[in-house]
């Protein structure tokens, strides 16, 4: 079984392993070993999948976003990835980065000290300190002009789209959700559910209960690092497997709560068909062979996370926009 830890419980051995592992697959580059291809998978499965009748818009929904799949589909990314460094490390494991416990103090997260900090505004908000600096020429990352970043190298941008990090009451709020998902499955604020809730599409204006402004959860945290987090291809940014390992962790919190709350609802996922194509509970998660139900169980599939410690006992228009 692998275990899953939060950023704070590594130790420094297990970090350091962590991220020559990460530089090792970085440095196969485009082939199909590489760590490049989850750059263009992710990139290429950001294209409309909807009824004929619905709009043929990328902002309304795609493969992987802003529908039921979301959810389904990066589990099984993280899944390629974690097979993908245990193939260099054996026992290798993602670690997730819970952003509650930062949410007051953000720009001093143990994730900058390991993973490098904000960009500098006099260098194209390269970053410019940690193992995937550019200047250090370890993670190459090519420029996107067309996303506003100009030249080579990884951006951050930190608090100029969001001022501020989700809060423990803000997954709180997703965690009291019963139900999965509803029609039309898409990201409309008005549309409940927890998918919808976790991507971060129902704002305040759908939910006067929503405290901050502008997007929520998973999609704040992509828009208050900003840089390359905010493009269509922001798995450039290896904090987004350290993001998304979290937001793993709550969907699998939540699916274990309803399996306890509301057992006559199992999988706990809709719809179940004639849905979007690609977000069926028996479609295929493409670009790769298993199906939305074959990853409905975290255990089935061979991994579980390590609950985290208390805080005081610790050491363009983007995709993500409301």
């Amino acid at each position: 079984m692998n275990i899953r830890k939060e950023i704070r419980t590594l130790s420094g051995t297990e970090w350091l392993d962590f991220l020559n592992t990460l530089l090792a697959l970085k440095a196969r580059g485009d082939g199909k070993d590489g760590y490049n291809k989850y750059i263009h998978w992710h990139h290429e499965v950001m294209v409309p999948t909807v009824h004929p009748d619905e709009p043929q818009d990328p902002d309304y929904r795609n493969g992987a976003h802003l529908g039921p799949a979301f959810l389904p589909w990066h589990r099984e990314m993280l899944l390629q990835l974690e097979a993908d460094l245990q193939a260099i490390k054996p026992g290798m494991t993602l670690p997730y980065w819970d952003w509650t416990l930062d949410a007051a103090d953000p720009r001093n997260s143990l994730v900058w000290k390991l993973m490098g900090g904000d960009g500098d505004a006099t260098d194209e908000f390269r970053v410019q300190d940690g193992p995937f600096a550019h200047r250090y020429g370890n993670w190459p990352v090519p420029a996107y002009p067309e996303d506003d970043l100009p030249g080579p190298g990884l951006k951050r941008q930190f608090s100029q789209w969001v001022t501020s990090l989700p809060t423990a009451a803000d997954v709180k709020m997703a965690m009291n959700e019963g139900l999965y998902d509803e029609p039309n499955y898409n990201a409309s604020p008005f549309n409940r559910g927890f998918r919808n809730r976790l991507e971060g599409w129902i704002t305040q204006k759908g939910d006067p209960q929503v405290s901050t402004p502008g997007s929520q959860l998973h999609n704040r945290v992509h828009l208050w690092i900003g840089g390359n987090m905010l493009a269509m291809t922001s798995p450039e940014d290896p904090v987004f497997f350290l993001h998304h390992c979290f937001i793993d962790k709550i969907w699998a919190d939540w699916q274990a709560q309803m399996k306890l709350d509301k057992p006559d609802l199992a999988p706990h996922y809709c719809p179940m068909q004639d849905g979007p194509a690609g977000h069926n509970y028996d479609d295929v998660i493409k670009p790769w062979q298993r199906r939305i139900r074959d990853v409905m169980d975290i255990t089935t599939l061979g991994y579980a996370y390590e609950p985290g410690v208390p805080l005081t006992k610790r050491p363009f228009r983007s995709p993500f926009m409301a």
